[in-house]
């Protein structure tokens, strides 16, 4: 039934006010009023809308109201006519653009109806009808435009508020793709539709599969306010129209060619890595059968051999492996393959056919991992098709799809000479220093993603009203593994971890230049070799398998009050089934485990004990409403445009935040585990499947294992991890230990979360007002208000608010102190007071007391309760019985605000020696803020939700601070000049501001003491946002040339006094302030710079240019050209940076000193070396943004 709801709005509300013109997804439409000359309305007009490249008509009369419209109509230039007895005949040049409604108000003159007067609207034109804030990237622009590997999705960025992002820096999976982000929000969000066809990726954001360059016809995208027959999202969308054939054959075949040695700027530390691409294909089309069915046909392979730069200093301890693997392999191969027919057929209708197929393999690092490799396989393909009719003053447009999706990770590194691979099967890494070696920890891993797709858009025109409505039916099928830690232990190292003593030996010195013989492991995790996160079996796998029917339905109309105003409004529903597990039923108490006291029993909600909103299932949200209203004024001349708009557009949960939140759910099941061993994993046994637990390797105990060297450590992590995945594949659907009736705990040490019962939907609510004005004939200046709200998305809370100040278990917190002074020489039997002075004076810590329970229940248990931990913390959380309460919750919130400005030219002929320009500028004055960011050191990914926690539990949005992609001034260009005696140049280009930064208090020792050290507000989450800042204060309220002042006042005002923990202790009578201070267990003195200024975070600063020289063919065949081209990507070489410098602010102890030297930390060095380690680089695929000078060679036939 609830299938059929989003039909029933439909055929219940055929005649209420809704919002919109006749367009679809992919095709747009000419509407108008036809007047005469003294500005009446003239009914009975004849209307003949022609393609100038088909000849395909289409015909319709002016009604009582002088009101038209015609469409959906394919992208493309068309002829209109307009006739009436006793005027003078119009015949009007004008183009059709995807998703645009295109001015058709037409004065007739008074005349002989056997004369016509021919005008030419022009390409560019006010649009006078509809009050998003979008723009078409035309033809022109995707032909000519230079394009680094010919992804069009890079062609987004001449939009003003667009940045481009690279698919990998949201998953592996992604490697090899693009995405845009748009007004400040993750690239995940923004949905991209091919013809009509959703060929987002659901499971982790951006597309499904790349689709040439040479394919697509144009492309629009929606940046506020987008029609109310798009799709959900509540950023940008992107509707793309592929080529079609025409009543002429035509086409292209191309070859381009890169090489490192062929006038490539040289990258990091001068070193000149491998790379060399070809790339070519073609495409044709044309008649099959004329002004009746038509082809066209588009394929193009690269073939890639690319290396980046080792992520290691040359100068640093581990140089010598530097200089003999400087560079890592990269290989990437992609074909992609696009046929379309379209048919002027039946019913006067158009249907069109098409297909699509993509296949890539990438190796890849993850961005930087170093010699970490995996090697990624895609396999994409797709179908969709369509009919568009118009009968009188109805229009039906029906579109179906198909698409399937297929991804895998495999291991790169093994047998890979290449490489620096020192323990085969041993995924080892020193972050610090920038050395990853072994199998990568996300492999093997496989995503798949199917979708069957039907949507029906109609129209109604009666009288100035012109009513919209449509329903669309999805059926997403998701699923996959991601079998971490799967083909090896990772295990890390660092400088605490250095030997005293060279293999261990007892006689060597330490060798800090040798990661195998130099130290011993620090944590180790250990992958059972299952990889599935769901219980559901899914394309041929046993889990993994994840489920949606997603509907949506709309009403609209536009009502024409005078030809020069219109005003529109209307409703879209929308809902996606199961998004946030509401399949799963209500974890009651009889579901613990016996052996364990949750404080409740029977049908009573477990989740009910960490708050009484989280009982019962979570909830389905159907009522996902959203409401649009707006109007466009266009006076006199109709050559400028006032508009302004308001509506509410819903969002959808990646399939990823889905699985991830699952697993605690769950009893039994095939999942994934990753237990953690040695200190850093808080434990030296390793519980099998089959409740036995192992604590030794042939005979050696683990404990002695993690403190041996890495050589000796890692074959028999190995034979360790190869044990567990044999217990585990004799019943892979054991009980699950991650089930939250096993841990007591949403969080702890398995680290699970789940949504929350009162679950909404994500939305924005978006506001824009703006002006469209023609300047001159091809000249058009936009300027636009965009304000866009978005409420309800998913931030954790742990509702248990483990660590909190206010929870202080003061019986606990006494054993702690008498435990610590018992561990102390010469304390033994002491406790209170003098307990602590005698720790102090033999030199004792605070992390000494952490050690032995005087701490978070997250440091002491790892989140989880101390029944099933068996250690008890002094702060346990709200109800000591229970550990984390993490619960996803629909509180979070941001904002974007921006002022838009858009130039656009297109000419013949502007000035003496240029044929024709074609020129777009943008510039974007924007701020945007979110309470999103704990989950990450700077976050803008505020829809994957798995990671978003908070960064105060117990007032979740107080922090709203400035997101990782705020960039305040943006500054973009595009020009294409044709000169009458020379090469046609084509520019485009990007500017940015500075990304802003947090500023965090230092939490480098993983979190011991944190409460006493960095946690300010007294949540109990540590590492707290600096006090006096917000999220990304730093290269606004704080610069470069100002964090050292706010060091000192922080200095003078801050360190040595005490948290809300600390706090506590006192009040309890259990320490004295000055006791605390002394163990270091107040807030500690932040380092000071070695220099005056920090390091200050980059612009972004990039120009694209390339040359061409058409060669005239046409006594071959007309219009046949051959065209040299020379393209230069960053052509000069300006230096871009990523992975910023981290914004912790090192206390005196981290930073070994008063002074802080410790590099990538804005408050270390800010030297040569340090900032040009973080050059950006090529990324994975075709992915170049910012990287240095590359240059192509192109040569292109057309005909």
């Amino acid at each position: 039934m609830k299938k059929l709801f989003g039909l029933a709005l439909i055929l219940l509300s055929v005649t209420a006010l809704g919002f919109g013109q006749v367009t679809t997804v992919n095709g747009g439409s000419i509407q108008g009023t036809i007047t005469d000359p003294s500005g009446a309305i003239v009914s009975g007009a004849n209307i003949t809308v022609t393609a100038d490249d088909t000849g395909t008509t289409r015909n319709i009369i002016t009604d009582a109201s002088g009101v038209y419209v015609l469409g959906p109509l394919v992208p493309g230039a068309y002829t209109v006519k307009v006739e009436k007895e006793g005027f003078t005949g119009l015949s009007v040049k004008t183009v059709v653009k995807t998703g645009t409604v295109t001015n058709g108000n037409y004065q007739l003159s008074l005349g002989e109806s056997t004369t016509t007067i021919e005008v030419d609207a022009g390409a560019l034109q006010v649009n006078t009808e509809q009050t998003s804030v979008s723009d078409v990237i035309s033809q022109e622009q995707i032909k000519n435009l230079p394009v680094n590997g010919r992804n069009f999705l890079d062609l987004a960025q001449v939009e003003p508020g667009v940045v481009l992002q690279s698919g990998e820096s949201f998953d592996p999976t992604k490697a090899g793709y693009s995405a845009i982000s748009v007004g400040g929000v993750s690239g995940r969000s923004t949905r991209i539709l091919l013809d009509g066809q959703d060929i987002t990726d659901e499971t982790v954001g951006t597309t499904i599969f790349n689709v040439s360059q040479g394919a697509i016809n144009e492309f629009q995208l929606n940046r506020s306010n987008q029609d109310v027959s798009g799709d959900v999202t509540s950023t940008g969308q992107v509707l793309v129209s592929t080529n079609s054939g025409t009543n002429t054959f035509h086409g292209q075949l191309f070859g381009q060619f890169q090489d490192h040695r062929a006038l490539f700027a040289r990258s990091t530390n001068g070193a000149d890595p491998q790379f060399q691409r070809n790339q070519f294909g073609g495409s044709i089309g044309g008649p099959i059968l004329k002004n009746k069915l038509y082809f066209f046909a588009n394929s193009e392979r690269i073939k890639q051999d690319s290396s980046a730069v080792s992520t290691l200093d040359p100068s640093g301890p581990f140089g010598s492996i530097y200089n003999a693997y400087p560079t890592i392999p990269t290989p990437y191969r992609e074909t992609y393959s696009t046929a379309r027919l379209d048919y002027d057929g039946p019913l006067h209708g158009h249907y069109f056919v098409r297909g699509n197929y993509n296949v890539n393999a990438v190796t890849s690092n993850n961005d930087g991992d170093g010699y970490w490799l995996f090697a990624a396989r895609n396999n994409t393909y797709g179908i969709a098709g369509g009919a568009d009719y118009q009968f009188g003053r109805f229009t039906h447009s029906f579109r179906v799809s198909y698409e399937k999706f297929h991804n895998l990770l495999s291991d790169a590194t093994d047998g890979n000479s290449s490489i620096y691979n020192a323990i085969p099967g041993l995924g080892f890494y020193n972050s610090a220093l920038h050395l990853f070696s072994g199998p990568n920890y996300l492999a093997p891993q496989g995503t798949f993603q199917s979708d069957k797709q039907f949507r029906y858009d109609g129209s109604w025109t009666r009288g100035q009203h012109t009513v919209r409505f449509g329903y669309s039916l999805n059926r997403i099928l998701g699923g996959g593994f991601a079998s971490f830690m799967g083909l090896g232990p990772r295990v890390s190292e660092n400088a605490s971890s250095v030997l005293a003593n060279c293999n261990g030996d007892g006689v060597s010195l330490p060798c800090p230049d040798d990661p195998v013989h130099g130290y011993h492991p620090v944590t180790v995790y250990i992958g059972n070799g299952q990889g599935f996160f769901t219980e559901n079996s899914g394309f041929g796998e046993i889990g993994g398998g994840v489920f949606d029917w997603r509907q949506g339905a709309y009403i609209a109309d536009s009502w024409k009050v005078t030809p020069s105003f219109t005003l529109s409004a209307g409703v879209r529903w929308s809902a996606d089934t199961g998004r946030a597990n509401q399949d799963i039923p209500q974890v009651n108490c009889s579901d613990v485990d016996p052996s364990l006291n949750p404080g409740c029993s029977g049908n009573q909600s477990l989740f009910a004990q960490w708050d009484p909103s989280l009982a019962g299932r979570t909830k389905q949200n159907w009522a996902n409403f959203g409401p649009q209203i707006g109007f466009v004024f266009s006076p006199g001349d109709h050559k400028t445009a006032i508009r302004a708009g308001f509506g509410i557009y819903y969002e959808n949960d990646v399939f990823n935040n889905t699985t991830n939140l699952r697993n605690g759910l769950l009893k039994n099941g095939p999942f994934n585990s990753v237990p953690g061993l040695c200190s850093g994993g808080g434990t030296y046994q390793i519980n099998m499947p089959d409740g036995s637990i192992v604590d030794s390797i042939n005979g050696v105990s683990i404990r002695d294992i993690c403190n041996s060297p890495m050589s000796v450590a890692g074959p028999a992590l190995i034979q360790l991890e190869q044990q567990f995945q044999t217990a585990t594949k004799a019943d892979p659907t054991l009980p699950n230990t991650s089930y939250v009736g096993n841990t007591l705990a949403m969080g702890g040490s398995a680290g699970t979360i789940a949504y929350g019962a009162p679950y909404r939907t994500p939305y924005a609510e978006q506001w824009s007002f703006g002006i469209q004005r023609e300047l001159g004939r091809g000249i058009i200046i936009s300027a636009d208000y965009i304000h866009n709200s978005t409420l309800k998305f998913g931030q954790v809370i742990d509702f248990n608010r483990v660590g909190a100040a206010r929870y202080l278990d003061a019986a606990a917190a006494k054993n702690a102190i008498a435990a610590t002074a018992d561990s102390t020489t010469g304390c033994t039997g002491m406790t209170g007071s003098a307990a602590v002075d005698c720790v102090i004076s033999h030199g004792g810590t605070i992390d000494d007391f952490s050690a032995n329970g005087l701490d978070s229940g997250n440091q002491v248990s790892g989140g989880d309760p101390a029944q099933v931990s068996g250690n008890a913390a002094a702060f346990p959380g709200k109800n000591p019985l229970l550990g984390n309460g993490n619960f996803m919750m629909p509180i979070g919130r941001s904002g974007y605000d921006a002022l838009q400005i858009v130039y656009k030219e297109t000419k013949t002929h502007p000035a003496p020696g240029i044929n024709s320009v074609n020129i777009q500028g943008s510039y974007s004055l924007s701020r945007i803020v979110s309470s999103y960011g704990a989950g990450s050191t700077d976050s803008s990914d505020q829809f994957f939700g798995s990671a978003a926690s908070t960064w105060d539990n117990d007032n979740p949005t107080l922090y709203m601070g400035r997101s990782a992609l705020d960039h305040k001034h943006q500054v973009t260009m595009a020009a294409i000049f044709n000169l009458k005696y020379g090469p046609r140049v084509a520019l485009t280009g990007q500017f940015r501001s500075a990304a802003p930064r947090n500023l965090t208090l230092d939490n480098l020792n993983g979190g011991t003491a944190g409460i006493f050290t960095s946690d300010v507000t007294g949540d109990g989450t540590v590492g707290d946002i600096a006090p006096g800042t917000n999220p990304g204060a730093y290269m606004h309220d704080v610069k470069p040339g100002t964090l050292q002042k706010y060091i000192n006042n922080f200095n003078q005002t801050k360190a040595n006094t005490l948290t809300p923990a600390g706090q506590a202790l006192v009040a309890a009578g259990l320490m004295t302030p000055q006791q605390l201070i002394a163990l270091g267990g107040a807030i500690q003195p932040i380092a000071n710079l070695p220099q005056q200024n920090a390091i200050a975070n980059p612009t972004f600063r990039n120009v694209d240019a390339s040359f061409a020289y058409p060669i005239s063919l046409s006594k071959l065949r007309e219009g046949m050209s051959l065209e040299p081209v020379i393209a230069f990507y960053n052509i000069f070489n300006m230096a871009n940076f990523n992975n910023l410098p981290s914004g912790i602010l090192e206390n005196t102890t981290s930073a070994g000193g008063s002074v802080n030297t410790d590099t990538n930390y804005l408050t270390g060095p800010n030297t040569y070396a340090v900032v040009n380690s973080n050059r950006a680089q090529r990324g994975s695929g075709t992915f170049n943004q910012g990287a240095p000078r590359t240059t192509e060679f192109q040569l292109k036939l057309n005909f």
